[in-house]
């Protein structure tokens, strides 16, 4: 079986291309991929090995035989997914929702665009003359709409043969809203990107980092909807018990934040803001941290490629109890109520790991061995295999 793979790709700076890239060999193992790629393009070294074909040559060659299915990845990011978005909708095949609400790709493909048309016309593609009359009311007021409450991800599940999602509340969230959608659920795979791990001790080494610091990080683009002002007010009262603790947010700030002092001046050096690090940095940030905090809310629906590291790292991690997050099991991760007393219980649940080692032993075991199994990349190979059978 032919399967054409339309993902972003290295060196996009994209998490997408990376956990594409990651699988690709794994998908070898049950069907042959070629990649499609857009004119002009570049495309890391290591792709070479991958057959590729032009977008435009695809309806030809699955017409003619040359291709047996289209596997598409689709994220929200208007720069690396909207033809993907638009080709996806038109040449109809197996397509991957990284988040399922792709409201931010659609208006960044349509409004910003200039096509206000076209954008109340996908609000009627997914929620009929409810969306319709939310789309023309957001154009005359200038209020945005609410994009977990308007996802756009209907009339994607339309047009395709299936889609893959990650977790069960992904799935249960389209299905809410496309009873009659093939939807399978396949994990978010574990990788390293062919990095060995080295240990918290020799990780802190090459980052220059002090070996009895207390550290606790959050990793990512820094984003309203990860709560990093939650995270702060908890780490200020960490502080209180911890003094020389840290928190290294490890990612770039984006958007709103980008252009706001968020930091409070009161923790002074306590918090530092790296921006984002090449690959192999990242991983050394992992392993040289005591806990890392993974809170989101609202979500898209994604899964995070990043926490699914953490996991397999074994490194000890907080998340929130709602969400994709809510479905891991309770011994391989702490999780955070939303609501009041969130910030109160981040904190207390902080300062308790920071000073219980064996606590974070047992923590960071059970999830090595959870990721090891639960999200092994043979595994998540074999469900899209399955996803991409004609008989599914």
């Amino acid at each position: 079986m032919r399967v054409a793979v339309w993902s972003p790709l290295p060196p996009a700076p994209s998490g997408i291309a990376d956990y594409t890239a990651e699988l690709l060999p794994a998908l070898a193992a049950h069907f042959e991929p070629e990649l499609v790629v857009e004119p002009g393009v570049p495309l890391a070294p290591e792709l070479g090995r991958w057959p590729r074909r032009r977008p435009a040559a695809l309806a030809r060659a699955l017409a003619g035989g040359a291709v047996d299915a289209v596997l598409y990845h689709l994220g929200d990011h208007h720069r690396f997914h909207a033809a993907i978005w638009r080709a996806c909708r038109e040449l109809p095949g197996v397509v991957v929702l990284h988040e399922i609400a792709l409201h931010h790709l659609v208006r960044d493909a349509t409004l910003h665009a200039g096509r206000p048309a076209a954008y109340v016309a996908e609000l009627a593609r997914a929620g009929g003359s409810e969306g319709e009359e939310a789309a023309r009311r957001a154009l005359a007021t200038g209020i945005p709409l609410d994009p977990y409450r308007w996802p756009l991800s209907e009339p994607v599940l339309d047009a395709s043969r299936g889609v893959i999602v990650h977790s069960e509340w992904a799935r249960e969230q389209l299905l809410a809203r496309r009873p009659a959608a093939r939807v399978h659920v396949v994990p978010h795979h574990l990788s390293f990107g062919g990095h060995e791990p080295v240990g918290r001790d020799e990780a802190r080494r090459r980052l220059g980092l002090a070996a009895g610091t207390p550290l606790v990080a959050a990793f990512g683009a820094v984003a309203p909807s990860k709560r990093p002002r939650v995270l702060l007010r908890a780490f200020r009262a960490v502080r209180s018990r911890h003094p020389n603790a840290r928190l290294l947010f490890v990612g770039e700030v984006g958007g709103e934040l980008a252009a706001i002092d968020w930091v409070p001046p009161a923790l002074g050096n306590g918090v530092t803001v790296t921006g984002r690090v090449p690959f192999a940095d990242l991983l050394l940030h992992m392993e040289a941290v005591d806990v890392a905090v993974n809170l989101r809310h609202p979500s898209g629906g994604e899964t995070s490629g990043t926490l699914i590291r953490l996991l397999g790292l074994g490194t000890p991690v907080v998340v929130t109890a709602a969400g994709p997050t809510a479905e891991l099991p309770d011994d391989v991760c702490a999780k955070i109520d939303l609501g009041v007393g969130e910030e109160e219980l981040l904190a207390e649940t902080l300062a308790l790991l920071l000073r219980d080692e064996p606590l974070r032993r047992r923590m960071g075991a059970n999830a090595r061995r959870h990721a090891a199994t639960a999200h092994a990349l043979a595994r998540s190979a074999a469900g899209y295999a399955a996803a991409l059978s004609p008989s599914s």
